[in-house]
């Protein structure tokens, strides 16, 4: 099941660390082990939290078996055989601060051959009585590279919601239909846990501040319209809420607010594959507010452009940037592609002035970055001219675009685009997640396979990344995923990594 190298080693008592540790008796209260960094050649550390000024070890080993430890009155999860060496690492063997926290740290060698390897770590703390954490795994890996998690996702997951439980654990919820499922990054491992509100394509999923989940609108699998339908999910109690907006959306935004509402803005309310023009027919620009305090939804003031698969992402104010999509241009009402992007006040519920950004896109994606920048990705663009004219589908000119645009707030609700190139392939689609020092991860996504004649279109999934950094903004070619990934999910996780997952498929991975 796990990746561990079973070697034979010498074994070691750990009953050492009685004879070697002093201080008060522990109360009785949870020893926590968790883990930083993991690439090859780079720092690893293992934070320790626990009780004031009292002494610990980090024992490691490279397999997992149940150890009673009868002098110390504790049972490990792996063997003790490691323990004299735990008492030479520095940090390994120590006393926690006067907040309870300490951190052990080591150079892994830039050797490939660590990353055959999976060790397992438990760190025992007191004088007694002793008391033991939780386990925590390390699996090295080269930076900038994926490798899949030591257990798959039991369902395959396509949309839908992530919740941050707390202790490293994220629960996936809506994506794999009635059924959800947890990822414990403590261990790399994968369970189902409990059900929850499968989601249709094109719908939103909100976590919101109290760790509940807000599910809108979508295609709904029996009538293949937009639906007015919502629910909550409450992970805590893993029960369900069906709610209903004012107004069936697919493809609409939906964001959290700093006051801990959620803004809703526009989406279709029809659609019709065989007919394009009904998707600029059915453009919404009205909005709508979630309060999840009355667990209602009152209505938001409109938008000055009706828009559909579009974006709409956070900023560090609370305020939400709205930006592409489908579009119909003000008064006149024709149809485009969007390069506009308006920024929402909560404080006055209001939208700001347009920002103009070069070239329409929409299922694009969007990541607001550390640096209070937000970083637009790719997209389809798509150029109606000559098919408005002629009426001839073939005249519909489509495509991905390789492009970013870096958005950078102004004053009064302003702010300012540019455009950055140099995606590896034009992709729509794509996950987003954002690093340290304004850069982030772009992975899968999908590219556009066009025969307008032959009226054959392709949604090719990719699995190439591309990493964006800014000063100077730029985009390089990063590792590829082991699976092409279409609307993946993205999760930064505590130690540092990205986990990679979703896609409509069963797997799941790990950036470094």
């Amino acid at each position: 099941m796990h990746r561990l190298c079973r070697l034979p080693l010498p074994a070691v008592a750990i009953s050492l660390l009685g004879a070697a540790v002093l201080g008060p008796a522990a109360r009785a209260q949870n020893l926590a082990l968790d883990k930083r960094g993991g690439a090859v050649g780079d720092v690893v550390s293992f934070d320790v939290l626990g009780l004031p000024s009292e002494p610990y070890i980090v024992l490691f080993d490279f397999v997992e078996q149940t150890t009673p430890v009868p002098a110390l009155g504790i049972t490990l999860m792996i063997p003790d055989r490691w323990a004299a060496s735990s008492y030479t690492l520095p940090g390994f063997f120590a006393a926690t601060d006067a907040q309870g926290r300490a951190t052990a740290s080591l150079q892994l060698p830039n050797e490939s051959w660590l990353e055959s390897f999976v060790f397992s770590l438990q760190a025992v703390a007191g004088s007694g009585p002793f008391r033991v954490s939780n386990l925590v795994r390390l699996t090295p890996q080269q930076r900038g590279t994926f490798v899949p998690t030591l257990n798959a996702p039991a369902l395959p997951m396509l949309a839908g919601g992530v919740v941050a439980e707390g202790d490293g654990n994220f629960l996936f919820v809506g994506g794999s239909g009635p059924v959800a499922q947890r990822y414990s990054e403590r261990v790399e491992e994968w369970q189902t846990a409990g059900a929850t509100f499968g989601v249709g394509l094109l719908s939103q999923s909100t976590g919101l501040l109290d760790g509940r989940v807000l599910f809108t609108g979508g295609i709904d699998p029996a009538t293949g319209q937009p639906t007015a339908a919502a629910a909550i999910y409450d992970p805590a109690t893993q029960t369900t809420t069906t709610l209903a907006m004012a107004t069936a959306r697919a493809g609409h935004g939906a964001s959290l607010l700093g006051n801990g509402k959620v803004l809703i803005t526009g989406g279709s309310n029809t659609f019709d594959l065989m007919n394009p023009l009904s998707l600029f027919t059915g453009l919404l620009n009205s909005t709508e507010l979630f309060d999840p305090a009355t667990g209602t939804f009152g209505p938001g003031p409109n938008m000055l452009e009706p828009r559909a698969m579009h974006t709409s992402t956070t900023l560090s104010t609370g305020e939400v940037l709205v930006a592409g999509g489908l579009s119909l241009l003000p008064i006149v009402n024709i149809p485009n592609v969007s390069s506009t992007a308006y920024r929402y006040n909560p404080s006055s519920n209001s939208f700001g002035l347009p920002a103009l950004f070069s070239g329409g896109r929409l299922l694009h994606s969007a990541a607001a970055l550390d640096n209070g920048k937000v970083l637009l990705v790719g997209g389809v663009e798509l150029d109606l001219t000559t098919f408005l004219q002629t009426g001839n589908i073939a005249d519909i000119a489509l495509g991905t675009r390789t492009d970013c645009q870096l958005y950078t707030p102004g004053f009064l609700g302003s702010g300012s685009f540019a455009t950055v190139s140099g995606l590896q392939q034009g992709r729509a689609g794509a996950a987003v997640a954002p690093l340290p020092g304004g850069r982030a991860l772009i992975a899968g996504g999908f590219e556009l396979t066009i025969d307008i004649p032959n009226m054959q279109f392709g949604l090719q999934p990719l699995a190439s990344a591309d990493l964006f950094a800014s000063n100077p903004n730029a985009i390089a070619p990063t590792g590829s995923m082991a699976s092409p990934r279409a609307f993946p999910l993205a999760v930064n996780l505590p130690d540092g990594t990205v986990l990679l997952t979703g896609g409509g498929l069963g797997s799941a991975e790990i950036y470094q």
